[in-house]
């Protein structure tokens, strides 16, 4: 039975107004569209949920957001402002924002506690876009979801002001704004005037259509793609086996034993193009202070200290990532599974996952057509890849040219797992997704 998130947390929507000129709400219901056609689901479920806003995102893998906003509550809202301002789901616009992997937000906002949000692969998840009264059963409900996905990255914000507004929350998408739900009647009379204006519009432009698109200048569909492809690649970022190396090679300075502290864990996850690192340490002298750890930290770093027991060392690592598309264009892969396969007897396990095709949106033409995908831009398909082994095997990885994203990278001591030479009590594990050209 699948775990559930929280059962304290409760939705419920409140608007918030945006310095962009939009209304944003917070604490809609979320539920997953299975089977069927998505948008027809969508309509269906926001009608038994007896919204009166809703919003549907994503395409074959889709869910929906229900909510109730009333006139009366909409209208004290906006007494002091436009009527005809649209509105954004922050939910709807986080997941946007968070397009891989599974990442969570938590905000406290004075008028209804803490909000926590949560999004898989760009779609928000359910039980998540809800409302808890105290920051400990926020961070309960936190605990329940990394339990689902161990890989959880959670941004924890503080409270929510205009004039300083998380980053994610700075971009408003097309694709976050909320849809009212109208009747069955009122959206059929609707479709009836909208087909019959279109027809009158086909009719009184269609004599000129040949004319202007013959003076218009033609679009070049190769530029188009690729401005689709650079976008995807901007937001997926890969790491070469020398960027890999030389976030492992920064853990040879973290102290092993300083001053009545021990090395119990290292843990590294990418951001963007830099990689951020926590060394975790644990008192086991009792004479052993806090400044003592501080003082034997290595420049650029910083120490913290979440209770009386255990304390943290983190670094970043900057520029240790390389542009996806610098090196998955145009360059023939090797056979990689063969690769693996020959390293396998140095590691305690290797796994890759079954791929999953990568879709880019085709870009649309002045004339709304989508334009065919050149030739020269590659169908991608992705698979999840983890390894756990020790560390000496990590340089067997300088061999996997194949782009590779990895997500995490955790350095386990004095714990000693695996037999014959894959035995060692410096254990690492690695997780990640692999990218290769599938046509």
């Amino acid at each position: 039975m699948e775990q559930r998130i929280s059962t304290r947390g409760q939705p419920g929507t409140l608007l918030w107004a945006h310095p962009h000129d939009v209304d944003i709400v917070f604490g809609l219901d979320w539920t997953p569209l299975v089977g069927g056609v998505p948008a027809k689901l969508a309509r269906r479920r926001a009608r038994s949920f007896g919204a009166t806003h809703y919003l549907m995102i994503g395409s074959l893998s889709a869910v929906v957001g229900c909510g109730v906003i009333r006139k009366e509550a909409l209208a004290e809202h906006r007494s002091r402002s436009d009527s005809a301002r649209v509105i954004h789901s922050a939910a709807a616009i986080f997941a946007l924002s968070h397009q891989d992997g599974v990442t969570a937000a938590l905000s406290f906002m004075p008028e209804r506690g803490y909000w926590l949000v949560a999004a898989n692969s760009g779609l928000v998840l359910a039980q998540t876009d809800r409302w808890y009264e105290s920051f400990d059963e926020a961070q309960l409900a936190i605990s329940v979801l990394r339990a689902r996905f161990p890989n959880l990255q959670v941004l924890s914000e503080k409270e929510l002001d205009e004039t300083d507004l998380p980053e994610w929350l700075l971009n408003i998408h097309t694709n976050s704004r909320l849809q009212k739900l109208l009747a069955k009647g009122s959206a059929y009379a609707r479709l009836a005037c909208l087909v019959a204006l279109l027809t009158s519009v086909f009719w009184f432009l269609g004599g000129n259509a040949s004319e202007k698109h013959a003076q218009e200048p033609q679009e070049n569909t190769n530029e188009l793609w690729q401005q689709v492809f650079d976008r995807f690649a901007k937001m997926h970022p890969v790491h070469q086996p020398e960027q890999l190396f030389s976030v492992i090679n920064g853990w040879h300075q973290a102290p092993l034993t300083p001053g009545g502290w021990k090395l119990k864990q290292i843990v590294c996850e990418p951001s963007d193009m830099d990689w951020y690192c926590a060394a975790r340490y644990q008192r086991v002298q009792r004479l052993a202070l806090s400044e003592h750890l501080d003082a034997a930290k290595p420049v650029g770093w910083h120490a913290e200290f979440t209770d009386l027991e255990n304390g943290v060392l983190r670094w970043k690592v900057a520029q240790a990532a390389s542009v996806f598309e610098a090196i998955a264009v145009n360059i023939p892969f090797k056979n990689w599974l063969s690769y693996l396969q020959s390293i396998t007897p140095l590691f305690e396990s290797i796994q890759i996952g079954t791929g999953t095709p990568i879709t880019l949106s085709a870009p649309v033409s002045r004339q709304g057509v989508l334009l065919e995908r050149p030739s020269h831009i590659k169908t991608l398909q992705r698979r999840h890849i983890s390894l756990k082994g020790p560390l000496r095997s990590i340089s067997a990885l300088k061999g996997l040219t194949i782009p590779v994203r990895w997500r995490g990278l955790v350095l386990e001591l004095g714990a000693p797992t695996g037999q014959g030479v894959s035995r060692s009590e410096l254990t690492v594990s690695l997780t990640g997704e692999v990218f290769e050209i599938i046509d």
